[in-house]
């Protein structure tokens, strides 16, 4: 899933675009076809890639254990403007992006993709079938540059499937063909009838379980190129 040689720089412009950065060339299309801002399929309305670019940017941060102060250093960046940026309060240029990203060793695209913290479902009923023709239905596009691996499940009644963690930058993708299920992610429950669809961080510990019913899934687990 690696971008095609020479589209990466217009891919930085649109996502900059989209962030509301002050930089020339894309039009409103362009920006609005940024990799990413509909990546969550039917329910895209979830936090802007402002929010995107706060989250990674205070993640990454922490990460290495650096206050503002020793980030505002590194990058020769003014401690206010990062902690707006922090705070999704700031529009700061791409130049200004793309120094926050040489620093944490990272790119601009990387900073600005929205992370999953918690699990998006979509509902079969959401979706469009009409009743005379095939219908077609995008649940998740890509997310991210990652490697998979696809999976189908059967489930017993009273089953419970292994306690899985797929490691750091991994992402899971799960449909219930038949049955019902719960979906266990951290502890929470989310309950998934036939035809739901769910993406969740892979990292989380998460498990299925199912109560009087049989089901099946299939999965999608996808692992960040090396």
């Amino acid at each position: 899933m690696s971008a095609i040689p020479g589209v990466r720089a217009q891919q930085e412009g649109q996502a900059a675009a989209a962030a509301g950065l002050k930089v020339p060339g894309p039009s409103p299309a362009a920006a609005a076809a940024l990799p990413g801002t509909g990546a969550f399929g039917p329910s895209t309305s979830r936090g802007s890639v402002r929010d995107a670019l706060s989250v990674n940017l205070n993640r990454r941060r922490l990460a290495r254990g650096w206050s503002l102060r020793e980030l505002s250093t590194a990058t020769g960046i003014s401690k206010g403007l990062l902690s707006q940026i922090e705070r999704a309060e700031a529009n700061p240029t791409l130049d200004i992006l793309s120094r926050i990203a040489a620093v944490l060793e990272t790119d601009p695209v990387a900073l600005l993709r929205r992370p999953l913290l918690e699990p998006e479902i979509v509902r079969v009923g959401d979706l469009t079938e009409p009743d005379d023709e095939t219908a077609v239905n995008l649940l998740f596009s890509a997310h991210g540059h990652s490697r998979v691996e696809i999976y189908r499940s059967r489930l017993h009644p009273h089953a419970q499937s292994q306690v899985s963690s797929h490691g750091a930058g991994s992402v899971e993708y799960v449909m219930v063909v038949s049955g019902r299920v719960s979906l266990m992610v951290d502890g929470v429950a989310h309950r998934l009838e036939t035809g739901d669809s769910a993406r969740f961080d892979g990292r989380a510990s998460h498990y299925y379980t199912t109560q009087d019913c049989p089901a099946t899934t299939h999965s999608i687990v996808g692992f960040p190129m090396d």
